[in-house]
């Protein structure tokens, strides 16, 4: 049997030796991610500079915006090809084809998210890479499909559309949101706050305040992801109510989803794994009988399939 001392003096060690082998696994755990948000650092500050300008454009004046053979790709993959397109000022042109056709990508290049590999953007003829940041973010509005709140109040999320909108200028949009009586019926008015700590609001409610936050900023180009999720009827006729004020006179290019809210849209532009196989309206497309008119013909067999149910 091992003496007192010496059982002890083990046990004294075997504590020591734990210890210390857990603030090694501790120091080889931050090591590690210490050494991950480095390489997510170094990744960001490799990624190249986008392209600036000098020139501005006016945003109180419509502009067309059009594709020059327009190549866009992640990596070495081409997502979009020889894209050519041309929508004139005021117009509606709906951008429509399966999940992953190219179609969101094409509409996020006009804001300049990415640059595109070969070819142009144009507003008014003047490609976007001459023209300042901060005007082609002024000319261009999105509302996409995945909505986004800041952890504020309602009037903030509205107002950063505008920082120098006054609150009756907050108000009016709003109105023309068709949001401003669900946000008086709440306790703190425009003053509740949203997030985590605050009101959850669905999804159509989101999108009438992004919608409200758009023409409170009032571009003349409009980038619009019509949202899917909004099924009951009461959103869906609020959002198209909110929709004709915001697009009143714009230059706007919804990438539709319900095929039924394009129907009187200027021009239809179909995609097809990254090309535009099709352009014209409505009545022409589904007259030609192609890829539009086969989409036209399930859709409507779905919905009155569903209204049968």
């Amino acid at each position: 049997a091992l003496p007192m001392q010496d059982y002890l003096y083990f046990m004294v060690m075997s504590m020591v030796f734990l210890s210390s082998l857990l603030n090694l696994m501790n120091l080889a755990m931050m090591f590690s991610q210490i050494m991950s948000g480095v390489g997510r650092i170094q990744t960001i500050m490799e990624l190249p500079c986008t392209t600036e300008g000098t020139e501005t454009l006016d945003r109180a004046q419509p502009h067309s915006v059009s594709f020059e053979d327009v190549t866009f790709r992640y990596d070495k993959t081409d997502v979009l090809k020889n894209i050519s397109l041309s929508l004139p000022a005021g117009s509606l042109t709906a951008f429509v084809g399966a999940s992953g056709a190219g179609k969101t990508t094409a509409a996020q290049l006009i804001p300049k998210f990415w640059e595109v590999a070969e070819g142009s953007i144009c507003i008014d003829g003047k490609n976007i890479l001459e023209l300042k940041n901060d005007n082609l973010m002024d000319l261009v509005s999105f509302v996409f499909q995945e909505t986004f709140t800041l952890h504020d109040s309602i009037y903030e999320n509205i107002a950063i559309g505008n920082k120098e909108a006054t609150p009756q200028q907050v108000e009016a949009a709003a109105k023309a949101a068709q949001i401003h009586d669900f946000i008086m019926s709440l306790p703190n008015g425009y003053k509740t706050k949203l997030g985590e700590d605050g009101v959850k609001l669905s999804g159509g409610e989101k999108q009438r305040i992004c919608i409200a936050r758009a023409i409170l900023k009032d571009s003349p180009i409009i980038i619009f992801d019509e949202a899917t999720s909004f099924a009951d009827l009461e959103n869906e006729h609020k959002i198209q109510l909110a929709l004709q004020n915001l697009l009143k006179g714009k230059t706007t290019i919804m990438i539709a989803h319900r095929l039924h809210t394009i129907r009187d849209a200027d021009k239809i532009v179909v995609f097809q794994d990254g090309t535009v196989t099709e352009q014209g309206t409505h009545q022409e497309l589904v007259k030609k009988g192609g890829v539009y008119g086969r989409m036209w013909e399930i859709y409507t067999q779905a919905t009155i399939g569903k209204e049968a149910v």
